[in-house]
C-alpha cells in the first residue's frame, strides 16, 4: 500500500513529490489503489481527494491557498453533504457565497472534515480563520527553483525594445489594468507583455488600444518553456495584483535576475521582503515612476529564494505528512 494518494490538478502542484518520494514516501498521483493518506493540493482536486479519503477510510491533508472575500461576500456556505460516496449540496436560495456558491460550499465541507488544512501564507491562514472558523497551518509552497534561476538574458534597453512582463489569470482582482495605465504615463511607452487567460482579455486590448500602449497578450497560457524565455527577454515584471494567496510571478522574477515591481499586499510582503520595488495596489502614477526607477538602476542578480525552493518545500511538509501518517514504517 502506498503512503499517499496526491491528489493535484497540474505538474506544479507535484513540484514536492520527487524529494519526499526521496526521503522514503512513496506516492501515488493517480488511480483508486488504497493509501494510507489523501492530500489534496490544491481546491479544484478537494473534493475528488475528500471523496477517495472517505471511499477508503484514510484521513485527508486539504493545502488550501486562498479564499477570494469577492466570491463568498457575507454569505453562507450551501448546506453540503456525502451521500452514496459523492459530495453534494443544496443550493441555498438566499444568504449564500455571491459568486461560485456550489464550489465554494463543497471546499468548506472539505475543509472542515480534513484532518488538517495548510496554507502558503499568514494571509490566507487568517481568510480560513475568519470565514471557515479553522486554524489552518502555515505551510508554504516553493516555485519551480529547477526551471526558474541564473540564465542568460537579452538585454532590451532601446526604447522600442523595452517590454513589461506581468504572468497571471487575467480577472479585475490581477488587475492588469493599472500596468497599462502605468506604461501609457512612460515617455516612449513600452510594450507591455501579459501571459494568461480569462475574462479580462478583451477589456485589456481595449484599454491599451484606448491608451495606444502596444501590447502583446494573446489571451492564453504559455508553456514552461516559453514562460521562462518570457522572463529572460523582460526588462521589467511586473506583478499588480490587488489579491494573492502565495504570488508566483515576482518569485519567479527574482529567481531569474529580472527587475520585478509588485503591489503592496500581505503575501507579497511575506514572501519577497527588500528583493523588488514595491508600489501601492492600484496606483497607476506610483507604478510609472516604479518602473523608470528600475529601467535606470543596474540589473539584479538571480538571487534563489532558498526558503522557497522544491526542496525546502518537501522539507516543510515531511514532518507534516509523517505525523499523519502515524509515524514512519
Amino acid at each position: 500500500m502506498d503512503d499517499i494518494r496526491w491528489f493535484a490538478v497540474n505538474r506544479y502542484g507535484t513540484l514536492p513529490v520527487p524529494a519526499l518520494e526521496g526521503a522514503g514516501l512513496t506516492i501515488a498521483l493517480g488511480g483508486e489503489a488504497p493509501a494510507r493518506l489523501a492530500v489534496a493540493v490544491d481546491s479544484p482536486r478537494a473534493v475528488a481527494a475528500f471523496e477517495y479519503a472517505a471511499r477508503h477510510r484514510v484521513p485527508l491533508l486539504f493545502y488550501l491557498w486562498d479564499l477570494p472575500p469577492w466570491r463568498l461576500g457575507t454569505g453562507r456556505p450551501d448546506p453540503t453533504f456525502l451521500l452514496g460516496g459523492r459530495v453534494r449540496r443544496i443550493w441555498r436560495p438566499w444568504g449564500g457565497y455571491r459568486e461560485r456558491a456550489g464550489y465554494y460550499s463543497r471546499i468548506h465541507f472539505v475543509a472542515r472534515r480534513a484532518a488538517e488544512v495548510w496554507c502558503p501564507s499568514e494571509a490566507t491562514r487568517g481568510d480560513i480563520r475568519a470565514r471557515f472558523g479553522i486554524d489552518a497551518h502555515r505551510v508554504p509552497f516553493c516555485y519551480d527553483s529547477h526551471r526558474f534561476g541564473p540564465a542568460g538574458h537579452r538585454e532590451a534597453r532601446s526604447a522600442e525594445a523595452i517590454s513589461l512582463l506581468s504572468i497571471s489569470r487575467l480577472t479585475p482582482q490581477k488587475d492588469h489594468a493599472t500596468l497599462i495605465r502605468a506604461a501609457a504615463r512612460l515617455s516612449p511607452k513600452p510594450r507591455v507583455r501579459i501571459i494568461g487567460q480569462g475574462a479580462e482579455a478583451d477589456p485589456l486590448r481595449r484599454l491599451a488600444a484606448d491608451l495606444d500602449v502596444p501590447l502583446d497578450l494573446p489571451g492564453a497560457w504559455a508553456g514552461d518553456d516559453e514562460i521562462v524565455g518570457a522572463y529572460r527577454e523582460a526588462s521589467v515584471v511586473v506583478a499588480p495584483s490587488r489579491f494573492e494567496g502565495f504570488g508566483l510571478t515576482p518569485i519567479e522574477g527574482v529567481a531569474m535576475g529580472v527587475p520585478v515591481i509588485a503591489s503592496d499586499i500581505p503575501p507579497h510582503r511575506e514572501f519577497l521582503g527588500n528583493r523588488v520595488r514595491w508600489f501601492p495596489p492600484g496606483d497607476d502614477e506610483a507604478l510609472a515612476e516604479q518602473i523608470g526607477d528600475a529601467l535606470l538602476a543596474p540589473r539584479p542578480a538571480p538571487e534563489p529564494l532558498s526558503d522557497l525552493t522544491i526542496e525546502q518545500c518537501a522539507a516543510r511538509f515531511l514532518p507534516g505528512l509523517e505525523r499523519l501518517l502515524g509515524g514512519r514504517r
